[in-house]
């Protein structure tokens, strides 16, 4: 996703590997022996590997394997062509020449040996190899024994793991669970190859998005995803075996019909309609902000829930797949009572042109969308979102966003709220996971309740309003062209917000369809929302880059995202330090970039000119410095205000933002100002949870303290507080909290601070959050 405030953020330049790694490791399905398959040139598969001045002259017009190698290797350096087909096109030759030009050769589309070279060298710079652990490695962690079940059966219990902060599974494993839907796998140098049954649906190859490893899933012969695995020991048989990160191949599988529910520990495997609902960590957020927040946050919400989708309270959404949350429910939902959505369910229309992806999501929800029916209907389905009526409520009321679609984005985005990123880090709405590594690049909320007011916010300003940097139309279909790659998404939250306004008896005939003459009222608040603390504090890290390794402090945080110095700028860089050195080069040496925030090719080739003609060097690197920032860009940062690491600090407001590529809280430091959050370590700050975050029962009462009978206000599972210790004392949690705003803290005015406690009667913990 895309705003104006923040720069979108993206993962390297997508690729396909130009060679395989020497040796790659995996688990055969006889005998569970190690395998060490030496690699050999795949030209045509996946990459050039050393053969590449070997390949032929290529041109528009040519067919064939070595077009599908360039094909790839175009789309890893960021010269989008799409589909790799084999055929030579309009678009493969635009994007030549565009790559030729990046790297002064000559510009005819034609590649000959010396664009095959300068591709060659290019690519081979983001090959990633297997990383290869010992039993005892200190790099993987929470080794743990998980479970794969396959259509309600249980396969198989491997041990997985969690690197890099993204959890890990052993593909032998997988590849048996698939045993038993009729597919078929293959493993030989690096790639493993599903083989889909050809009974199936046509695979869904759309949007792929190579990752920056070495090691390839391929369907039916064709990559869909490079990922970085890791070979380490199986625990259960001591022999080295490949690991692969889950969330690649749960999207990978989701492309051939099989969906995916994953909980932490138990990964549950269904057939389904073949959708993927990925979004590009190459090219969707070329352009800002809080886009912030964009990335692959649909990845997350793998599988479907067919379950939720029937016997609903109507009984009008019988059997469908909409559950995958892509809007692929055309003729599904037939039956309503109201005779209005039969077929056509992907635009959730009602007879006629109405339709909910037309509804003009700056209008209230009607009055049947309420705190009580928001809440009903995710305790019916089941949802750890239950209890969150107010504060979907809340933000329909203060920003002006249509109450039933911010339920429906965050059934979307979250998987029902069961996510890892949205059970972990109160995402909801999988800002900044992108696919690279969902799990770490996710940003961190301090409550489920700040997400939605989050969100709220950005969608009001950025998409919905005239005069937004996103704007196309206040529509699903509207924000769809700057929101998200998937051509789906629209229909997809339609077809949600079909389904719970049925659950109450109504369609979308109730609410405001778009038209350019609409007068939508004027929101109470355009101001970015705050989540307020009580006595948090923390200690100054140390930020490389600064004076005596002091962390800088701003007077907003706008200011913070625009003048910091996040780290050296190159190629595969994003955000709004990209944008400032873009502006500037087109200032002064007139680039004619466009500012999109992503540091790709041509800005390389502009920072390459800048430093050859302004700087006099005399090998330009193409790498934008501190010492080229502080110079050029922020000269006041040279000599920047700033906190000396140690410094022990309050904490007393929190923001989302971003800090260079990721999303990113920033904190309101007592006395100094608004810092990167990167650079605080909390000491009195956990998350309050209870014991089944992924259950239903996910609110928590707060009590005046010495009066259990009284309730200050009621949080949710993974809010953060503050306490003087995680352990309880005389039968109670004593917390510090303060009020977020009058909906949602029982009508206490916003920072009002309190104190109060939760029994500690083995329902709640309390987690540090650092």
């Amino acid at each position: 996703m895309k705003s104006g405030r923040l720069l979108a953020v993206l993962a390297l330049p997508a690729w396909v590997a130009l060679s395989q790694s020497p040796t790659a490791w995996a688990q055969t399905a006889t005998n569970h022996a190690a395998v060490n398959t030496a690699s050999t040139d795949t030209a045509g598969t996946l990459g050039l590997g050393s053969s590449w001045q070997s390949y032929p002259m290529l041109q528009y017009g040519t067919q064939g394997p070595s077009v599908t190698v360039l094909q790839n290797d175009l789309n890893a350096l960021g010269f989008t062509v799409g589909q790799a087909t084999g055929t030579f096109d309009a678009t493969t030759e635009a994007q030549v020449k565009a790559f030729q030009n990046a790297n002064q050769l000559q510009v005819d589309g034609v590649v000959g040996p010396l664009t095959w070279g300068a591709i060659a060298k290019a690519v081979a710079a983001y090959e990633v190899p297997p990383v290869v652990t010992s039993a005892n490695s200190r790099v993987v962690s929470d080794v743990q024994t998980k479970r794969i079940s396959f259509n309600g059966n249980l396969v198989s219990s491997p041990i997985g793991f969690t690197y890099n902060g993204t959890t890990y599974m052993p593909i032998w494993y997988v590849m048996q669970a698939l045993k038993q839907a009729g597919y078929t796998s293959v493993w030989a140098n690096g790639v493993w190859n599903i083989i889909a049954p050809s009974t199936n649906a046509a695979v869904d190859y759309s949007h792929i998005q190579y990752g920056k490893g070495s090691t390839a899933i391929a369907i039916n012969g064709t990559v869909v995803a490079n990922v970085i695995a890791v070979v380490h020991p199986d625990p259960a048989s001591g022999n080295m075996t490949t690991f692969m990160p889950i969330w690649y191949v749960m999207n990978a599988l989701k492309r051939t019909g099989v969906g995916s529910v994953w909980q932490g520990t138990a990964w549950t495997m269904k057939t389904s309609p073949a959708v993927v609902t990925t979004s590009d960590p190459g090219g969707n957020s070329t352009g800002n902000s809080t886009g912030n927040m964009t990335g692959n946050s649909t990845g997350n919400m793998t599988g479907n829930s067919t379950g939720n989708m029937t016997g609903n309270s109507t009984g009008n959404m019988t059997g469908n797949s909409t559950g995958n949350m892509t809007g692929n429910s055309t003729g599904n939902m037939t039956g309503n009572s109201t005779g209005n959505t039969t077929g056509g369910g992907t635009s959730g229309s009602t007879g006629g042109n109405l339709s909910f992806t037309n509804v003009d999501l700056r209008f209230p929800a009607p009055s049947n969308i309420n705190i009580s029916s928001i809440n009903s209907y995710l305790l019916a389905n089941d949802s750890p979102l239950n209890g969150l009526g107010a504060s979907f409520m809340d933000a329909q009321n203060t920003y002006g966003v249509d109450a039933n679609y911010l339920v429906s984005h965050a059934i979307l985005e979250s998987y029902w709220g069961q996510s890892q990123i949205a059970l972990a880090k109160n995402n909801l709405f999988g800002y900044g996971a992108y696919d690279s590594n969902p799990g770490t690049d996710a940003g961190v909320f301090p409550s489920d309740d700040y997400a939605i007011r989050f969100e709220a916010w950005e969608v009001r300003n950025n998409y919905l309003n005239p005069g937004g940097s996103e704007y196309v139309s206040p529509t699903l279909t509207g924000m769809n062209v700057n929101y998200a790659t998937d051509k789906q998404w629209a229909s997809g939250i339609g077809s949600l917000m079909t389904q719970f306004a049925s659950s109450v008896g109504s369609s979308v005939s109730a609410y405001q369809q778009y038209s350019p003459q609409n007068v939508a009222p004027t929101p109470k608040s355009s101001t970015e929302p705050v989540f307020y603390m009580n006595g948090a504090t923390g200690v100054i890290q140390s930020d490389s880059y600064y004076q005596n390794s002091g962390v800088p402090y701003f007077p907003t945080m706008a200011v913070g995202m625009n003048q910091q110095f996040f780290g050296p700028l190159q190629n595969g860089s994003s955000g709004e330090p990209v944008a400032e050195v873009q502006k500037y080069l087109n200032q002064t040496i007139g680039a004619g970039l466009q500012t999109d925030g992503q540091y790709g090719p041509l800005t390389e080739a502009a920072v390459k000119k800048f430093e050859s003609q302004v700087m006099h060097m005399a090998n330009p690197d193409g790498i934008w410095s501190y010492a080229m920032w502080t110079t050029y860009i922020q000269p006041n940062q040279s000599n920047a205000n700033l906190i000396p690491a140690g410094t022990t600090v309050r904490i007393d407001q929190i923001e989302q933002g971003m800090a260079g590529p990721y999303v990113m809280p920033w904190y309101h430091i007592v006395n100094y100002g608004w810092v990167d959050s990167q650079y605080v370590k909390f000491t009195n700050v956990y998350r309050v949870e209870v014991n089944n975050p992924a259950g239903t029962a996910t609110s928590i009462p707060v009590y005046q303290v010495g009066n259990l009978s009284k309730v200050l206000v009621t949080l949710h599972s993974g809010d953060f507080v503050v306490a003087s210790s995680a352990q309880p004392s005389g039968g109670v949690y004593t917390i510090q909290i303060a009020a977020q705003t009058p909906a949602v803290s029982n009508g206490l005015a916003p920072a009002t601070l309190l104190t109060g406690v939760i029994p500690a009667n083995g329902t709640v913990t309390l987690v540090p959050q650092s």
